[in-house]
Formats: C-alpha cells, sequence, structure tokens
C-alpha cells in the first residue's frame, strides 16, 4: 500500500534538488505537496528571491492536481486550452500555475505528491532540477 508523501521524503526530495541547483549555479524554491496539495516542507534557497516558494508550490499543486508533470500540461494548456488553464488557476483559494517546474511524486503507479521549483532561467531547467528531486530519471527526457 502506498502512503503520502513524509515529512522525511520531502526533505529528501529537496535535499536532491538543492544539489542539483547548485551544481547548475541557480538560487532556487523547492517545494513539495501531498496528493491534495497540502505544503509537506518548503525550502528557499538563500539569494533566491523571495517569491518562489509560492511559485514552485502552486507549480507543485498543479503536478499533484493533475496527475502530470508541468512540462506535460503547459504543452497540454495551449491555444483553446488557455481559456481552461486560466480559469483553473482563478479558482477560489486554490493556487495553479502550469509553467515548466513540477513533476508528481508516484509510488507503485500512484500520484502521492508533487515537487515544484522556481528560480531557475530557463524553466527547462526548473523542470531538470524538479524531476532530479523527484528521483524519476524517467522524467528527465532531453536533458
Amino acid at each position: 500500500m502506498t502512503e503520502s508523501v513524509t515529512l522525511a521524503r520531502a526533505v529528501a526530495c529537496i535535499d536532491a534538488g538543492v544539489a542539483k541547483a547548485r551544481e547548475l549555479g541557480f538560487l532556487v524554491a523547492i517545494a513539495v505537496v501531498d496528493e491534495a496539495g497540502h505544503l509537506v516542507a518548503c525550502h528557499r534557497m538563500d539569494g533566491a528571491l523571495w517569491v518562489t516558494p509560492e511559485i514552485a508550490r502552486a507549480k507543485a499543486n498543479a503536478a499533484a492536481a493533475f496527475r502530470a508533470s508541468t512540462d506535460d500540461l503547459e504543452a497540454r494548456f495551449t491555444g483553446a486550452r488557455q481559456l481552461f488553464a486560466s480559469n483553473v488557476a482563478a479558482l477560489d483559494s486554490y493556487q495553479f500555475i502550469f509553467g515548466k517546474g513540477a513533476v508528481p511524486l508516484v509510488d507503485d503507479g500512484r500520484v502521492v505528491g508533487a515537487v515544484g521549483v522556481s528560480g531557475a532561467v530557463p524553466a527547462d531547467s526548473d523542470h531538470l532540477i524538479a524531476a532530479t528531486a523527484a528521483g524519476d530519471p524517467r522524467l528527465l527526457k532531453g536533458h
């Protein structure tokens, strides 16, 4: 049976993501949420912009809610689907960002949470850091 994201797992994801961000030379925030978008842990590297934790969490929320990486969601919600994405992002107290930088955490084929990253430019680097943090090499496509 799979469980929700533990604090220990969230911290391990953050540590892996911070190591990758340092290797790439970026200052980022990394947020880990459970399958319902509840924050488990968040870390903002010294010097990262103050807004990056909120962006990282909103990306993670989107990945957890739609059970897909935000790299995939960004592609899915272009053109005619952009209105849908805008409407979802404007839902009451939910915060969603569909830009690159978040990947789901999967156990036994079930999404149990997500990792979101903000602060690296270009956003492909946010995605690479998030995929590394999640520990899923299949998410590292193109890198």
